[in-house]
């Protein structure tokens, strides 16, 4: 056999192209060398070919170098950034490690079409041999002056040449039908690029709002605090004065107490959420990240049901299943290739400088036309069609699945987004309520005055406090689950899954064919 000896790295291999066959020129005379003269150039070819062949796996396999490095590296200090909603988006599409293996994913399933194309293509291959016999044979005449000559039968040491060439004819489409499997295969991971893509943005977006939803907690904490500080104040005062208690001056530092902890606890919220979003992007931790205020596009006035209608339209799981299907009608035909016939062409040459005999045959070369028709094979295409048939039953009942489960997703976000807009209505009034009530709590307090008699200042106010903070936080959470919902029936619609960028995913949905 043809050997090409890879001496060193890639780049080595790339410059020197050396490539050696399996024989020691030493043991060839020049009337050897002479002979095998017109197919050396054949052989030096094919093992230029193969040099090259080596170098450019070793380019491929540069062209897809990864950097094994943590994205946080202790001790560093990156500088602040300060983003939109939209910048993180394109950022953390960018970076997605989770993106990346779906593309390698469609690497991957490329390399197998490719694979399976080459079952057209023709193929050529050299084996070279060296044989060494424990002893030769030879017989011994006398020619016409009485001299022996002697005539080798079987020489000790023969060495084989021989080029062989080969070519599929895909007379009953074999070929075809296992490319168009690996095609359709390498349709399923492109979508699932898609469906990688979708969930990717509703991810950075909810990571994006839950930040702004924790400093608007801030806000509300550290409104809260100054409500309590105030509180304090006027209660030391009052105390002071000689008309407030030292009840309300504990009760007091209390509310101020319990307000630290809580603005805290919020501003740990915001490092933590914003650790998530850093996470999200594939940025490192220790970067400082600022967000600017957003909110998501109006969502054109759309029933359930003209929803559900889009998203079985665009939504990469559902065309991942057609492409499943259409991959499993094509391997009922693979199935039956133990009962369909096979043709193929072949061409053989040999060269043998070490023949034995008067009257040695040093080259030969042979044709072959090769028609393979199977007669009995046992039952084993019946078998492997009944597998095959069931995988499309399979796949057929994963898209219903699939449909399904899209329903569900569309149905439960249109309903999280319909009751997010009810509550935002709702704490928007609610917080009208409670702002006034405080204010004529605090009026009150400050005069010394409740509407209930012989009832705490500072207690009725410390309960309009506590119902205008809750009130506060509820508007803030209903604000970010609309966003959020809106994001999610985007998401679930499959409307964050396709981009013109979106390679090696599909730019936009294309139905199985």
């Amino acid at each position: 056999m043809i050997t090409v000896h890879k001496r060193g790295s890639c780049q080595e291999i790339g410059r020197r192209g050396e490539a050696r066959t399996g024989f020691t020129p030493t043991l060839i005379n020049r009337e050897q060398m002479r002979r095998m003269r017109p197919i050396v150039p054949a052989v030096a070819i094919i093992a230029m070919m193969a040099a090259i062949g080596s170098a450019q796996v070793c380019a491929r396999a540069q062209d897809s170098k990864i950097q094994l490095t943590p994205t946080t590296r202790p001790g560093s200090t990156p500088a602040s950034r300060t983003l939109t909603i939209d910048q993180a988006v394109d950022l953390g599409v960018t970076n997605s490690k989770n993106l990346r293996l779906a593309a390698e994913a469609v690497n991957k399933a490329r390399g197998r079409t490719n694979e399976n194309r080459t079952g057209f293509l023709p193929t050529v291959g050299s084996d070279v041999t060296l044989t060494h016999l424990d002893e030769g044979s030879s017989f011994t005449l006398t020619d016409q002056n009485g001299n022996p000559v002697t005539v080798p039968i079987v020489k000790q040491d023969q060495k084989t040449v021989g080029i062989n060439a080969s070519v599929p004819i895909d007379i009953v489409g074999q070929i075809r039908a296992a490319v168009q499997v690996a095609e359709f295969q390498e349709i399923a991971a492109r979508l699932d690029y898609n469906r990688t893509r979708n969930q990717t943005v509703l991810d950075i977006k909810n990571a994006y709002y839950d930040v702004l939803r924790a400093k608007a907690f801030v806000i509300v904490s550290e409104q809260s605090l100054t409500n309590s500080t105030d509180r304090l104040r006027i209660a030391e005062a009052n105390l002071r004065a000689g008309t407030g208690t030292r009840f309300d001056v504990l009760r007091a530092q209390t509310d101020v107490a319990n307000a630290q902890q809580s603005l805290i606890a919020a501003k740990n919220q915001v490092n933590l959420k914003t650790a998530t979003l850093n996470n999200v992007l594939s940025l490192d931790q220790n970067t400082p990240l600022q967000v600017v205020e957003a909110t998501e596009p109006a969502i054109p006035a759309k029933d359930f049901n003209s929803a559900v209608d889009e998203a079985y339209k665009v939504r990469p799981e559902v065309l991942q299943s057609d492409a499943f299907i259409r991959a499993a009608e094509k391997g009922v035909y693979i199935a039956l290739r133990s009962q369909l016939p096979t043709f193929g062409l072949a061409w053989n040459f040999s060269y043998a400088p070490d023949q034995g005999g008067f009257t040695p045959r040093e080259t030969s070369w042979a044709a072959t036309a090769k028609l393979s028709i199977p007669i009995f094979e046992g039952g084993l295409a019946k078998a492997r069609t009944q597998q095959a048939r069931s995988d499309v039953n399979t796949q057929k009942v994963n898209k219903q699945v699939t449909l399904d489960t899209v329903a569900l997703d569309v149905r439960q976000a249109y309903l999280a987004m319909t009751e997010a807009q009810d509550r935002l209505a709702v704490t928007d009034t609610a917080l009208i309520q409670a702002q006034e009530q405080y204010r004529l709590a605090k009026i009150r307090f400050e005069t010394g005055v409740t509407q209930t008699p012989g009832a705490s200042p500072l207690l009725e106010i410390s309960d309009a406090q506590t119902a205008l903070t809750q009130a506060q936080n509820n508007q803030v959470n209903a604000k970010y689950d609309l966003q959020n919902a809106k994001a999610r029936l985007d998401r679930a619609i499959g409307r964050y899954a396709y981009s013109a960028n979106a390679k090696p995913g599909l730019p936009a949905p294309k139905p199985a064919r």
